[in-house]
């Protein structure tokens, strides 16, 4: 049965579950049961304007648990739709946001059978990854895992920002006419990592250009040298307010340091800055060179449901790998198991004629790799590499001869994955 909106199951006798259809009523109660549960009053216009305003509202799924009685909602979830690029193919994917469940209901399943609708919703709309940026542990329950870098800060004293001026270089607010220079130049940057956000031109003006900024909506600025358009970045602030957000693309060393002043010129009344910046970025190696210290960060949640699909989606991205390789023109079977599914891509003549399943615990010998459980996207994703991920899951194995192999499939790159939420 297809899940459309205004679904609904009872579930008991007392609650029932719902996809909303939309509307001003649920919307006040969306807002109402987040207060209750966030404690945080920047939601009411986050919430409003990505129930209203957000280019992709109608592809958001407000997935929540109802009291049949007093119709408040006591739990909730909400499926909002990305698109990211994996080298240049676009993979479809969801983020999974806004999770909370009254206190008094807590421990009793109910995130439990809404993930389960959230799911048959993936499966339905050909989602082929959920993602979310959650607290820590407990979505490893519904097989998350950890990857990517999110939220990085770096630490950097004011007295460390160069202080010469460089007349040549002035920033101004980016408008709707600035959006054909600005996908050029993000669109470029993006290419230098494997897993990125795909530029959507209404999304961008959704979150990443607005008048003012604060934890939820950036503001972007155009970089001009002479007057004339050289670049752009964007301006916000991290989830606790402590952080400035930058997202900059590969500039040189002049306009790093009018940016730096810039936000120097915000924080004037701190001794330090706290910049919430992708330390894989040209603009997050500057920072450190110049004296600004790495905290600790943290990572994106991400579920892959179906590993064979997500498979069969790379297939283009494994293909080229082998043929700029050695082993091109490759005719082999590479097994490939997270100890519960094992998947074998069969190579002929260097291109992928199927990629097969097998169910349960392998045989001795049978796999090329093996890795425990989610622990495998890591791998896939090509965020660690095997020896990373060895270090750490003593029970991941390698057949020695398969070594060099597994690393042309699965090499570790640099992602930089985003939201438009």
């Amino acid at each position: 049965m297809k899940i459309k909106k205004g679904y609904f199951k009872n579930i008991g006798d007392n609650l029932t579950l719902r996809v909303s259809i939309g509307g001003t009523e649920e919307l006040q109660k969306f807002l109402s049961f987040n207060l209750i549960v966030h404690q945080d009053e920047s939601l009411k216009k986050y919430i409003s304007r990505l129930y209203i305003e957000h280019p992709k509202k109608d592809e958001v799924y407000w997935i929540y648990i109802e009291e049949n009685n007093s119709h408040k909602i006591v739990s909730s979830i909400t499926l909002m739709p990305l698109e990211w690029n994996f080298n240049a193919i676009l993979i479809p994917l969801c983020e999974m946001g806004l999770v909370g469940t009254l206190p008094e209901y807590r421990n009793t399943g109910l995130i439990g059978i809404m993930n389960k609708l959230y799911e048959q919703i993936m499966k339905q709309e050909g989602y082929l990854l959920s993602v979310l940026r959650g607290i820590p542990c407990y979505y490893r329950r519904f097989g998350y895992e950890f990857a990517f870098n999110l939220d990085e800060r770096i630490l950097l004293n004011n007295n460390k920002i160069p202080s010469r001026k460089i007349e040549k270089i002035s920033f101004q607010k980016a408008t709707k006419q600035d959006l054909t220079f600005i996908k050029s130049v993000y669109t470029k940057e993006k290419e230098k990592f494997f897993i990125s956000n795909r530029f959507n031109s209404d999304c961008f003006m959704y979150k990443f250009m607005n008048d003012d900024f604060d934890n939820n909506f950036l503001s972007t600025f155009l970089i001009k040298i002479n007057g004339k358009p050289n670049s752009f970045f964007s301006l916000g602030m991290s989830y606790d307010n402590v952080a400035f957000s930058l997202i900059v693309p590969e500039v040189n060393e002049e306009i790093m340091i009018s940016i730096l002043q810039f936000v120097k010129n915000l924080n004037a009344e701190k001794k330090q800055i706290i910049f919430h910046v992708n330390s894989d970025t040209n603009f997050g190696h500057y920072i450190c060179s110049i004296g600004g210290q790495k905290d600790l960060g943290y990572g994106w949640q991400i579920r892959i449901p179906n590993i064979r699909a997500f498979l069969r989606a790379i297939i283009p991205i494994l293909v080229q790998r082998i043929e700029e390789s050695s082993h091109k023109g490759l005719s082999q079977d590479i097994v490939i198991s997270d100890y519960r599914e094992s998947f074998t891509l069969q190579f002929k003549n260097g291109k992928v004629t199927n990629v097969e399943v097998m169910q349960g615990y392998p045989t001795a010998g049978s796999c090329d790799v093996q890795i425990p459980n989610s622990l495998l996207i890591k791998l896939l994703l090509s965020d660690k590499s095997f020896e990373e991920i060895k270090y750490i899951i003593k029970d991941s194995m390698l057949k020695p001869e398969s070594e060099k192999l597994i690393q042309i499939l699965f090499p570790k790159k640099p992602s930089i994955p985003d939201t438009y939420y």
